[in-house]
């Protein structure tokens, strides 16, 4: 059973990052070249002219990258849950559909509360960022909807919040640290961070990980 702690999940996510490196990379790339391919599409296919008709074609189109979008982000989260069970990531895990309209809805209900809560003087964005972290993961493998995966979410981190806040705030510094390192090192900080959240869920859900 994975132990709610930093050194333990952290230790966990380059565990399973050195045994899987060549499968995350080619998803890492998968994923940051597939957002390309949208921003280029899209730029593409925005029409210049203003009027009714091309407002309403350029946020059809926003619509459709955005859900493309969240559909390939998926893909990244499936990788890391299914490291945990004892599955090696694959490009596939960006096209596969299961739980993904639970997932969309919560993280656009996620979103939205982030821009309130930022709009607010942005410690409460923040901290409802901190208290929603688990909300997309349950949505995305158990189907749960918005409010009960939320509501899931801020019950977890209440009720653990010393530890949850520093295995958060250390695989957000991961993740950081690989974007610094001229964006490289995110093909090795966001499979790290990334497999030590989950493991940080797998517990706060007392489910067993492979070793």
């Amino acid at each position: 059973m994975p132990r709610l702690d930093v050194g333990a999940a952290i230790s966990y996510g380059w565990k399973k990052f050195t045994e899987n490196a060549g499968p995350f990379i080619i998803l890492v790339v998968a994923v940051f070249a597939a957002a390309v391919v949208l921003n280029i599409l899209q730029r593409i296919l925005t029409p210049d002219s203003t009027g009714l008709l091309a407002l309403m074609w350029s946020l059809a189109l926003s619509v459709v990258v955005f859900i493309i979008t969240f559909i390939i982000q998926a893909g990244v989260y499936r990788a890391g849950l299914g490291v945990t069970q004892g599955e090696t990531p694959s490009v596939s895990m960006l096209t596969r559909t299961d739980n993904i309209g639970a997932y969309i809805l919560t993280v656009i209900v996620v979103g939205l509360g982030l821009m309130v809560g930022l709009f607010l003087c942005i410690l409460p964005g923040l901290a409802w960022l901190v208290f929603t972290a688990y909300a997309p993961i349950l949505a995305l493998d158990k189907g749960m909807g918005p409010g009960e995966a939320i509501s899931t979410s801020i019950n977890w981190v209440k009720d653990n919040f010393g530890q949850v806040f520093v295995i958060l705030l250390v695989s957000w510094l991961v993740y950081i640290a690989g974007a610094i390192l001229c964006g490289v090192g995110l093909l090795v900080s966001i499979p790290v961070a990334l497999v030590a959240m989950i493991y940080s869920y797998r517990a706060l859900n007392q489910e067993p990980v492979v070793p």
